[in-house]
C-alpha cells in the first residue's frame, strides 16, 4: 500500500497529485507486465502442444496480441491456419480414440464432426483429395488442444502472476 502525505498547501497538493500520477503509471506499467507474462507463459505451452502433435495437421500456428489502451490492457492468443480446427479438436480416430476435447461438445467439434464427414470416426485410415486434385492417405489429426492447454496455463499461472507483479511493483 502507498502513503501520500499531503498538508494544505498548494506545492504539497501539486506534489500529491504528481506522486497519484505516478503511482497510477505504474500501476498500469506492472499490469502490462502481469499481461505479457500471462500471455508468454500461454503461447509457450500452446507452440509445445501444436508442435507435438501427429498427423495431418501441419497448417496451424500460435499467435497473440497484446493492445494497451487507457487503463485496460488487452491479450488474446489464438491459433491460425487452415489446420487449426483440426489441431485443437482432432480428425479421425486414429490418433484420437478415447481422446476428446473437454470443450467440444460445447463448440460443437470434435472427432468426426467436421461438416459432410463421414469417414472421420472409422478405424484406420481413409483417402483424401487436396485443392489440387491430389489423392492422399490419412490417418487423421491428434487433438493436441493447444489453446485448451495455453488457458488452463494461464489459469494456473494467474494467481501466482498477481502476486509476483504487486510485489515487484
Amino acid at each position: 500500500m502507498k502513503t501520500i502525505k499531503v498538508e494544505l498547501t498548494e506545492s504539497s497538493i501539486d506534489n500529491a497529485i504528481d506522486e497519484l500520477r505516478d503511482y497510477r503509471q505504474g500501476l498500469k506499467d506492472r499490469l502490462k507486465v502481469f499481461v505479457e507474462n500471462l500471455v508468454t507463459a500461454g503461447v509457450q505451452v500452446a507452440k509445445l502442444w501444436v508442435a507435438s502433435g501427429q498427423g495431418d495437421g501441419k497448417n496451424a500456428f500460435v499467435n497473440y496480441l497484446i493492445n494497451p489502451s487507457g487503463d485496460i490492457v488487452k491479450a488474446e492468443i489464438f491459433l491460425k491456419g487452415k489446420d487449426a480446427v483440426f489441431v485443437e479438436f482432432g480428425a479421425g480416430i486414429h490418433y484420437n480414440n478415447g481422446n476428446a476435447h473437454p470443450k467440444a461438445a460445447e463448440f460443437g467439434f470434435g472427432v468426426g464432426t467436421y461438416p459432410g464427414q463421414t469417414h472421420a470416426i472409422n478405424p484406420g485410415y481413409w483417402w483424401y483429395r487436396d485443392d489440387g486434385k491430389n489423392l492422399h492417405l490419412s490417418l487423421g489429426t491428434q487433438a493436441t488442444m493447444p489453446m485448451y492447454h495455453a488457458a488452463e496455463t494461464i489459469r494456473n499461472n494467474l494467481i501466482y502472476e498477481a502476486i509476483g507483479t504487486l510485489v515487484e511493483g
